[in-house]
């Protein structure tokens, strides 16, 4: 399979704001919409003109680009019929096809972005603000038990991006685990002793994650 991923839109948002549900309101800049701008800059941190609100879970290197596939917005809409767009699930990057999948997403695997180059870091921890955002407390929770949480990428090299451009596949980790059995095993088998102890010790996994399964392993 062609390992290059084709994007839809580069999403960013530039301030935070009050974003309410039934249940929670928080202040955020989850609200991302696509860029109007034909270069953004993906510093070490992230793009030049997006913002994180909540710096304690969210943004630095680890994190520096959230993506979604846009193919599951049909999912969620046969599921819970709502209508969704680009930056959706607050993230940076919007993909499309099948290279984008969490199942054919390896932790570890580098990719050209324009002038920079990324690589895959950790599944995308689904939280409450996508609760918020849709006034549905449990979205969070279906977005777990199905894997379809999108991915994160870290920086390695700075440069520009054009809205143009693709996520071209440069190298693949040899252990090849996918973003989706990381999901898995966090959320359906973590007293699974052996991916335990192959996921804390994958140093291309952010610290944050291997740190929650070496806690799950301490306990067994």
């Amino acid at each position: 399979m062609n390992k290059n991923i084709n994007i839809q839109s580069i999403n960013l948002k530039e301030k935070g704001e009050l974003m309410v549900a039934k249940h929670q309101t928080a202040l955020t800049a989850y609200d991302k919409q696509p860029t109007q701008n034909k270069l953004v800059y993906l510093t070490n941190t992230g793009f030049v003109g997006d913002t994180v609100v909540n710096t304690k879970y969210h943004g630095g290197n680890d994190k520096a680009i959230c993506c979604y596939n846009a193919d599951k917005f049909a999912y969620w809409k046969n599921t819970l019929n709502i209508n969704m767009q680009p930056g959706a699930f607050g993230e940076n990057l919007t993909l499309i096809g099948n290279a984008a999948l969490e199942e054919n997403v390896f932790i570890g695997d580098r990719y050209q972005l324009g002038e920079s180059i990324v690589e895959v870091s950790e599944p995308r921890g689904p939280c409450y603000m996508i609760g918020i955002r849709y006034n549905y407390k449990k979205f969070p929770q279906l977005c777990q038990q199905t894997g379809f949480t999108g991915f994160y990428l870290r920086t390695i090299k700075e440069g520009n991006v054009s809205v143009n451009d693709r996520l071209i596949h440069l190298s693949a980790h040899p252990q090849k685990i996918s973003v989706m059995s990381v999901n898995y095993t966090r959320y359906h088998d973590n007293k699974n002793r052996e991916r335990l102890e192959i996921l804390v010790n994958l140093t291309q996994l952010t610290l944050e994650w291997r740190q929650k399964f070496e806690t799950l392993l301490n306990k067994l």
